[in-house]
C-alpha cells in the first residue's frame, strides 16, 4: 500500500505538474546526453564533451531505459517514480523492523507524501537513484551485525551509492567506523571484507578512468570543480551566494577550465585549498552559511505556492527530527546512530562544498524516520503523563 501510494502520488506529479514530456534541463540534460550516446553505441561522453563529469551509475540506468523504451522521457520518468516509492517500501521495512511499527509506518507515509521527495522524481538527475541506494545501503548496516553476508551488501550498496553522488562515499566510511566502533566478534573481520568489497565494485570504473585520461581518477573529475565552486573569492563576498555555488557560466570562463578535464579538476582543487588556506578566518563563517542553506525551511522555488508548501512540510519535519535527536540521547537509545550516518554525510557534504536541498535529498528519508521517532516518543511521554495523571486522581 505504501509502495503503491508513493508510485501513485509521483505519477501524478509528473503528469500534471512537471510533466511527462518535459525536456531535461541543466544536469538532467546532461544525463540525458550520455545515456543517447550510450544507447546508440557512443562513448560515456556529455553534452558538454566531458567524459568523466558525471558519475557512472544514473546515466547507465537511463541508458538501459532508453535501450528498452526508446528516447522517452516519459519512461524514464517512471522509472524515477518507482525508485522513489521502492525507497519508501524500504524505510517502512527498517523502521518497522529496526524500531517500531508506528514509527516505520509514520516515517513511510510521510516519504510517500513529502513534496522534498516527490519534487525530484518529476526531473531526470541522480537523486531518486541515489536516494534509493542509501535507504538501502542503511537498511543492511542495521543487519550487518549478523555476519559477513549483510555486511557486504551494506559495502556493496554504498558503492554503488558513491557511483551514484560520490560525495555518498562518506556513508561507506562513516558505516566503516560505526561497525568497529560497535566491536563484537569478527568486527575486524567484517569491516576488512566491507573494504574489498567496496574497492572491488568501484575498481572496473577507477581502471576505465585511468585508461581515459591517463591517471588515477577514482569516480569523477566533478570533486575539485566543486569545491573550487563553494570555496572562493566570488561566493565568500557576495552576501546572496554565500553558502552556495559559483555560477557555472563563470567557472567555464577561469583559464583552469581550458586544460584537460583531469588537470583542470586537480588546478581546481587546488585553488580551492589555497583559497580556504588563505582565508581561513572567514572559513567558520560560510560553513554556517553553507549549513544554513542545507537546512533552509524557506527555499527559493519557482512559485510562492510552493515556497507556501515546502515552509509548511519541512518545519514541522525539522522540529521533530531535533525531538527525536534529543529523545534518542535522554534515551541513550543507539539505534538511531547508524540512521543518522547518511544525514552526516549530507551535512558534511554541505560545510565542504556548497548546500541546498538537492544535497539533502538522499538523506530526507532518514530524517523523516527520525522525525518519526520524535513524533512517537513524545506521543509515548504524553500518553505516560496522562496515565500517571489518572493514577494520582
Amino acid at each position: 500500500m505504501v509502495f503503491s501510494l508513493a508510485l501513485l502520488v509521483r505519477l501524478a506529479f509528473q503528469a500534471e505538474i512537471a510533466g511527462f514530456h518535459t525536456p531535461p534541463r541543466d544536469d538532467a540534460e546532461l544525463y540525458d546526453s550520455i545515456a543517447v550516446s550510450l544507447v546508440h553505441g557512443g562513448d560515456y561522453v556529455d553534452g558538454e564533451g566531458f567524459r568523466s563529469r558525471r558519475a557512472p551509475a544514473f546515466p547507465i540506468l537511463l541508458t538501459g531505459v532508453y535501450g528498452i523504451f526508446g528516447h522517452s522521457w516519459a519512461a524514464a520518468r517512471v522509472v524515477q517514480a518507482i525508485l522513489g516509492a521502492a525507497a519508501c517500501s524500504i524505510l517502512l521495512a527498517i523502521g518497522v523492523s529496526y524500531l517500531s511499527t508506528g514509527t516505520g509506518l509514520l516515517a513511510a507515509l510521510a516519504c510517500a507524501l513529502s513534496p522534498s521527495t516527490i519534487f525530484w522524481s518529476g526531473s531526470l538527475l541522480s537523486e531518486p537513484l541515489c536516494t534509493l541506494l542509501t535507504v538501502a545501503s542503511i537498511g543492511a548496516l542495521v543487519r550487518s551485525h549478523g555476519g559477513l553476508r549483510p555486511t557486504v551488501a551494506w559495502s556493496a550498496l554504498a558503492a554503488l551509492t558513491a557511483l551514484t553522488r560520490p560525495n555518498m562515499g562518506l556513508v561507506f566510511l562513516l558505516g566503516l567506523a560505526w561497525i568497529l566502533a560497535r566491536g563484537g566478534k569478527r568486527s575486524m573481520q567484517r569491516a576488512l571484507a566491507a573494504i574489498f568489497t567496496f574497492v572491488l565494485v568501484l575498481i572496473p570504473w577507477t581502471i576505465r578512468n585511468h585508461s581515459v585520461h591517463g591517471r588515477f581518477v577514482p569516480i569523477t573529475t566533478m570533486g575539485g570543480v566543486v569545491l573550487w565552486q563553494g570555496n572562493n573569492p566570488v561566493v565568500a563576498s557576495t552576501p546572496e551566494l554565500r553558502g552556495r555555488s559559483l555560477p557555472g557560466d563563470l567557472t567555464r570562463e577561469d583559464p583552469d577550465a581550458a586544460v584537460g578535464e583531469a588537470e583542470s579538476d586537480r588546478r581546481f582543487f587546488l585553488k580551492a585549498l589555497g583559497f580556504m588556506r588563505e582565508r581561513a578566518a572567514d572559513m567558520p563563517g560560510l560553513i554556517t552559511w553553507k549549513i544554513v542553506r542545507l537546512w533552509n525551511p524557506f527555499p527559493d522555488l519557482d512559485s510562492a505556492l510552493q515556497e507556501w508548501i515546502a515552509t509548511v512540510t519541512l518545519l514541522p519535519v525539522f522540529g521533530l527530527f531535533g525531538i527525536g535527536l534529543v529523545m534518542a540521547w535522554r534515551n541513550h537509545d543507539r539505534r538511531i546512530l547508524p540512521i543518522l550516518i547518511p544525514i552526516l554525510a549530507v551535512t558534511l557534504t554541505g560545510a565542504i562544498y556548497w548546500a541546498d536541498a538537492r544535497i539533502r535529498a538522499p538523506a530526507d528519508p532518514l530524517i523523516l524516520l527520525v522525525a518519526a521517532y520524535g513524533f512517537e516518543s513524545l506521543l509515548l511521554r504524553v500518553r505516560a503523563s496522562h496515565r500517571a495523571g489518572r493514577l494520582l486522581l
